[in-house]
């Protein structure tokens, strides 16, 4: 039998916590009744706290520990969820929170066990050195903020889940699914995990944070002058902009410009331009019937088969198959 701790904390959004716990409580039934083993649980899941005290979430679901700090040994599974993100603040206040528990991550790897994480647990992981030069993923719309604070992991966005070694992350809050399902692939079996996605309507072809990825929610940055740019690039997109024309908006040199505008954004200027005309074709083909020639020339792009292929390469889905997925 696999044993899983999932960290409780303040402030943790609830159904990062029991959704994965009713996931695999659910695998243990569905075991017993394809007559796996039915006298044995493939997975006994336990909760221990941060300071092994009961939380409030911020639903204000009050959750208690079942087991305390000191006895995470033995442990094939420590999950770190999501906490409600309001704002940068409350994400330090968070994670000085975690600071304490840093050691707990490193003992369980340490003991051979796997660390996992989804949504902003992601950041304790940074914080306590476990994904320091590997790959790693975290919720779409924090990327630019968690490459600011943790240069040194490789930060790849095109997954949901990512496997590295001894420890996982995955995407935003409901990402849970897609990690707790692939873990119960590798930990049980192919078709434990191949049935509960069946029966939980779970789907296995969400690969990628890709189709839901914005410019223009991602968090991250305090630069007000590059903010300005951002809110002007906004207006003008269907205009022809060059990086001449926005550095003579930020009153900088063009070198200077490039250089500021990547610090603050995490992209040069002209992929978030790209990324930023992608986007309003997102919105226009899930809320309008407009032809995609339309949606091509408002965004301001003239080659329809240019932007297909642009917007292909960074959502992962043709236009077509966005508006069938996403349109109203």
């Amino acid at each position: 039998m696999n044993t899983i701790a999932i960290v409780i904390f303040e402030g943790a959004v609830a159904s990062s916590i029991v959704g994965p716990a009713d996931l695999f409580n659910f695998a243990n039934t569905l075991s017993r009744h394809l007559g796996h083993a039915p006298d044995n649980d493939l997975f006994e899941v336990k909760l221990v706290s941060v300071d092994d005290q009961p939380v409030t979430c911020t639903s204000g679901v009050v959750l208690s520990p079942t087991i305390k700090r000191s006895d995470l040994v033995d442990i094939d599974l420590l999950l770190m969820g999501g906490h409600d993100y309001v704002d940068e603040r409350s994400l330090t206040r968070h994670l000085q929170q975690m600071a304490s528990f840093s050691r707990y991550f490193k003992q369980v790897q340490a003991q051979g066990g796997t660390v996992c994480s989804f949504c902003t647990g992601s950041f304790a992981l940074a914080q306590a050195g476990l994904l320091d030069n590997q790959q790693a993923t975290v919720s779409w719309w924090l990327a630019n903020a968690f490459s600011q604070r943790y240069p040194a992991v490789e930060l790849v966005m095109d997954k949901l889940v990512i496997e590295a070694g001894s420890v996982w992350t995955a995407g935003a809050t409901t990402a849970y699914t897609s990690l707790c399902i692939r873990l119960i692939a590798k930990m049980a079996n192919h078709q434990i995990a191949t049935q509960l996605s069946r029966i939980m309507l779970l789907d296995n072809n969400r690969l990628s944070q890709l189709p839901y990825m914005s410019v223009q929610s991602a968090i991250g940055h305090n630069d007000k002058v590059i903010s300005d740019c951002q809110y002007w690039l906004q207006e003008r997109m269907a205009q022809p902009i060059s990086i001449k024309e926005m550095s003579e908006y930020c009153t900088m040199t063009q070198r200077t410009f490039i250089r500021r505008f990547k610090a603050a954004v995490g992209t040069t200027p002209g992929s978030y331009l790209q990324r930023l005309r992608v986007d309003v074709a997102k919105q226009l083909l899930a809320n309008t019937n407009l032809s995609l020639e339309l949606i091509v020339n408002k965004v301001g792009y003239d080659d329809v088969s240019a932007f297909r292929r642009l917007f292909s390469k960074l959502t992962q889905l043709s236009p077509r198959a966005y508006r069938s997925a996403f349109g109203a």
